[in-house]
């Protein structure tokens, strides 16, 4: 039951990514270089993300590593299939144009975001244990 939620948790995520990407192309894209844009924007996008996994993981507390890998496991697929997706199929670009996103060594960060989608259930549901273990100690 618990995977099923953060399965439709995941949707919050994708709410989270788009006002972000709203406010880089409103706020700050007009002031810097596209690259330095996209760059801010995919830090913000992480701490975003890691605020929301901190809420989900002591709202909706994993029951156990495994369970938290699965999570990461999938949020990571549904995300790798709505960002190219969206990108192919809803904007029209080409795969090349798709994987040039996770080109780090050209500046591109975005690659991290997917990583931590994967890793963040994981490293919250250790940081929720390692809370919970020290509150139980005397």
């Amino acid at each position: 039951m618990i995977l099923v939620k953060y399965i439709f948790a995941w949707f919050g995520m994708m709410i989270l990514a788009i006002l972000n990407g709203i406010a880089r192309d409103a706020l700050y894209l007009p002031l810097m270089s596209a690259s330095a844009a996209y760059q801010i924007s995919t830090v913000i996008l992480l701490l975003l993300f890691s605020v929301y996994f901190r809420v989900l993981t002591v709202r909706w507390p994993l029951a156990s590593a495994n369970q938290a890998r699965a999570v990461g496991g999938i949020w990571l697929l549904m995300t790798l299939a709505f960002e190219t997706g969206l990108g192919r199929y809803a904007t029209g670009l080409s795969w090349q144009e798709i994987m040039q996103n996770y080109n780090i060594s050209d500046g591109n960060l975005w690659v991290l975001v997917p990583v931590w989608v994967f890793i963040g259930p994981y490293l919250f549901f250790r940081i929720q244990a390692r809370t919970q273990a020290s509150r139980r100690a005397p």
